[in-house]
């Protein structure tokens, strides 16, 4: 059965984004942790779903997340029937 696998740089960046919103807004902060984890399980039964990277291996992919005017980016591989969550960043952070 596929399944999808979060690294533990991942799960670092979940809480990261989560502490960051939070400060701000909470219920906005718990909604957006949500919508990541809800988006993301698309991943499952389709690990090439998301976008190859241009100057990465093909089995490297991203995954854009919308919410609010803007939204998350997930950088994850998939192998076989597996998809590894990488990192997860918001779309206006620079880099992985």
């Amino acid at each position: 059965m596929p399944q999808l696998i979060w690294s533990p740089a991942a799960l670092k960046d979940v809480d990261r984004l989560y502490s960051f919103l939070s400060d701000k807004n909470q219920p906005a902060a718990q909604h957006a942790i949500r919508t990541i984890r809800g988006s993301l399980k698309i991943l499952v039964d389709n690990p090439e779903a998301g976008r190859p990277m241009d100057h990465m291996r093909p089995e490297f992919r991203e995954w854009l997340i919308p919410f609010g005017g803007s939204g998350y980016v997930a950088l994850y591989r998939f192998d076989g029937d597996q998809a590894v969550l990488l990192a997860i960043r918001h779309q206006r952070e620079a880099g992985y």
